[in-house]
């Protein structure tokens, strides 16, 4: 009888359903409901459901921008974003002069003898040595990149090498190991910033000529952009990832007018017959709205994002923020004072911890975005989840699942 008694009080709701209900609770929830239970926690760190939330936030993608102070030891995130115009802005607890690589709301930030990769959306922490084994040569002589493998899934860091010493090697997140790279087929200058786009890095070298340098995360191989007619490329030409494109930025003189172009590349056909196309996405006159520097001062612009009404905020070098709104042909100066990273959309990817990794505790300071396991408020936190909330709102998909309103 107490067994029959267990059953009907008992409530199962299938997995299925479990995941469709976890892909519209807000981010904290998800994180305390992974102390839930073991099927829980295996449901809300599964690559399927990780895939499902991360494409669900690229509609609602924020700016990340570094919160410039020693305030940490190492990178944290604020546990507040703020809000300049309409735009919501993630500060980094980071020095802004640090090197950093983003690709899908992840962080590479480079320090001497480290690479720190950081999910400020789970607050998880991973370093790693910069290479196999000792690294020779200065970290200013390096090329680095850092994406994810499109076909695995897998961030991968890359690290080539091409003064000093040559060396090539990329590393895998996931297991913490080092394997080599094949020479690159142009010797690049080192500094060059990296680019990540679908499933490739790019690097632009601006020198006597100018060369696009791109490495396939998955195959591993390299290839060249080519057909980019030299006269757009200059000194301040910038190389960015808008709205999973490439794209190049640069602000030319047209007689008395600054002008900030931006052209966007197509690929049509694959693998031999692969061809590339640029076209014009922007082209926004800065006369009398954005103040450009005297000519022997250099000043650039590079795009963050576009919102669905196809405006387009950037920032410059100059620490401001801008927000171009194309229906109306207006500019707007969001701040005067912020250091952009890039755009950040929220993502659940776990970052593995293996025996090859470095200690890798996230350490943040009083302004810590979530408790301690350990501290009094993790405990009242667990303790009282809401299991009324899942269970109503479990209710509720229910209901519109078997068409009951």
């Amino acid at each position: 009888m107490e067994e029959e008694r267990k059953n009907t009080n008992s409530i199962y709701i299938v997995p299925e359903l479990l995941e469709d209900i976890f892909l519209g609770l807000p981010l904290k929830s998800i994180l305390i409901f992974k102390t839930v239970s073991k099927q829980w926690r295996s449901i809300l760190e599964s690559k399927l459901f990780v895939e499902r939330r991360r494409i669900l936030q690229k509609n609602r993608r924020k700016i990340l921008a570094a919160y410039n102070c020693n305030y940490c030891r190492r990178p944290s995130i604020h546990p507040e974003s703020r809000f300049e115009g309409d735009e919501e802005i993630v500060y980094l607890h980071c020095e802004a002069a640090q090197p950093s690589m983003t690709c899908d709301g992840l962080v590479c930030i480079t320090e001497p003898g480290w690479f720190n990769v950081l999910n400020p959306s789970t607050g998880q922490l991973r370093r790693f040595p910069p290479g196999p084994d000792p690294v020779k040569g200065t970290q200013g002589n390096w090329l680095l990149g850092f994406g994810r493998d499109k076909v695995t899934g897998r961030y991968k860091i890359v690290r080539l090498c091409f003064r000093d010493f040559y060396e090539f090697g990329i590393l895998d997140i996931e297991t913490g190991e080092w394997s080599k790279l094949r020479t690159p087929p142009h010797i690049m200058l080192p500094g060059s910033k990296s680019v990540y786009v679908n499933g490739s890095i790019y690097w632009l070298q601006i020198s006597a000529s100018y060369i696009i340098l791109a490495l396939d995360l998955h195959k591993e191989s390299y290839y060249g952009v080519h057909h980019l007619p030299a006269t757009w490329v200059t000194q301040e030409t910038q190389l960015v990832n808008l709205e999973d494109r490439l794209a190049i930025a640069m602000t030319t003189k047209v007689g008395p007018e600054w002008i900030l172009e931006i052209w966007s590349m197509d690929i049509e056909g694959k693998g031999w017959s692969k061809r590339y196309s640029w076209s014009k996405t922007y082209s926004i006159s800065l006369a009398h709205r954005v103040v450009v520097s005297w000519l022997w001062q250099r000043r650039w612009f590079t795009p963050v994002s576009v919102s669905k009404q196809g405006n387009l905020v950037f920032y410059d070098n100059h620490k401001r923020l801008f927000k171009y709104y194309s229906g109306r042909d207006e500019i707007r100066c969001l701040s005067s004072n912020i250091c952009v990273i890039s755009s950040y959309v929220e993502n659940l990817a776990p970052l593995p911890l293996k025996p090859s990794h470095a200690d890798s505790k996230f350490s943040t300071s009083s302004c810590r975005l979530f408790p301690t396991r350990g501290s009094w408020k993790f405990k009242i936190l667990r303790r009282n989840v809401s299991i009324l909330n899942v269970l109503f709102t479990s209710a509720y998909y229910l209901s519109r699942r078997l068409g009951v309103t």
